[in-house]
């Protein structure tokens, strides 16, 4: 009795079912690093969030001596008691390349907080550059009659959309 091995038609199975849920885990790969950055990302930004809170809190105790407004020209990772492992620091306008992914940096030439996802080569319709700014929050005075004035309610981290955020990394 002769001892049998594949023939190419059952190798070229193999490998077609091997290339298939190769293809697939790399789909699925892709997904959880994407969640993996997105609950990252929003960890830090409620860190940055409550410290933006105690700030401005502080600013408001100390009576005369600032303004909520200073907090538009401050670095909101100087508002963290420790900064994350993956920030790279300040950087006017980097170029592509210049920040590694999953980085984040402060851009003082915009004052915002930006956050390099990783790359994705299975969907382009996720950003790889998110943006965040300190705004600040304004409402109709009621106070003021005749005038169209806004009085200023405090201060938030929003995140910039798609056409205010540059994709270029």
């Amino acid at each position: 009795m002769r001892a049998r091995g594949f023939t190419l038609l059952e190798f070229a199975v193999c490998m077609s079912l091997c290339a298939l849920l190769s293809g697939a885990l790399l789909v699925r790969l892709a997904h959880y690093q994407r969640e993996s950055d997105r609950v990252a990302a929003q960890g830090l930004l409620g860190a940055m969030r409550t410290a933006m809170a105690v700030r401005a809190a502080q600013i408001g105790v100390a009576g005369g001596k600032g303004t909520v407004n200073e907090l538009l020209l401050e670095n909101p990772f100087s508002w963290l008691s420790r900064l994350p492992k993956n920030y790279q620091g300040e950087y006017y306008r980097p170029g592509p390349g210049l920040v590694k992914e999953g980085q984040w940096y402060f851009d003082p030439s915009d004052r915002t907080v930006n956050f390099v996802q990783h790359s994705d080569t299975f969907s382009s319709e996720i950003p790889k550059l998110l943006k965040f700014k300190v705004e600040l929050l304004r409402e109709p005075d009621p106070t003021r009659t005749g005038e169209r004035r806004e009085a200023e309610q405090g201060v938030t981290l929003a995140q910039l959309t798609e056409k205010a955020a540059s994709t270029d990394h």
